[in-house]
């Protein structure tokens, strides 16, 4: 359905809350549903709505839970790199720390096996965004010889 197919402003509303469902959403909902039906509501367009459920029901720090969700983000067996890459990027994005302590917390997110490799080259990578290219490298290169030992010596 699209929003301008409603009559008015208050049927938008109405229709958007519709989509809350569960747990206080849901009492939060009728209470504001009766509100809005008695014409007494305290907003009036959906942007407004919208503000009010972020304010009501969003993180209020986002920035620190992003702290806390990336230093807790680990690449895990069977996870990807890819995977890991765009998990840890989505959070660095919420946050303001530095090339250096992102560069930190991203290796710190890696598995030992590929930590190992990555030390035992000649030199390091120096930025983040060179950490990642190595790290995405062994990962395939790691990724390629698993496959071709078990075409070698299949269990």
């Amino acid at each position: 359905m699209q929003l301008d197919a409603f009559m008015d402003k208050r049927m938008k509303i109405l229709y958007t809350l519709s989509f809350m469902r569960g747990g206080m959403a849901q009492v939060w909902v009728a209470n504001k549903t009766s509100v809005i039906l008695d014409n007494m509501s305290s907003f009036g367009t959906l942007t407004e709505l919208l503000a009010l459920i972020k304010r009501t029901f969003g993180d209020p720090d986002q920035e620190r839970t992003a702290h806390t969700q990336l230093h807790a983000l680990r690449m895990t067996l069977g996870m990807m790199a890819e995977e890991y890459m765009a998990s840890f990027e989505m959070l660095t994005a919420q946050t303001s720390f530095n090339e250096a302590a992102l560069k930190d917390m991203y290796i710190c997110g890696l598995p030992q096996a590929i930590l190992l490799k990555v030390y035992s080259q000649t030199s390091l990578p120096l930025g983040l965004a060179s950490c990642k290219a190595v790290v995405h490298n062994i990962y395939w290169l790691q990724r390629g010889f698993s496959k071709l030992k078990k075409l070698i010596r299949p269990n």
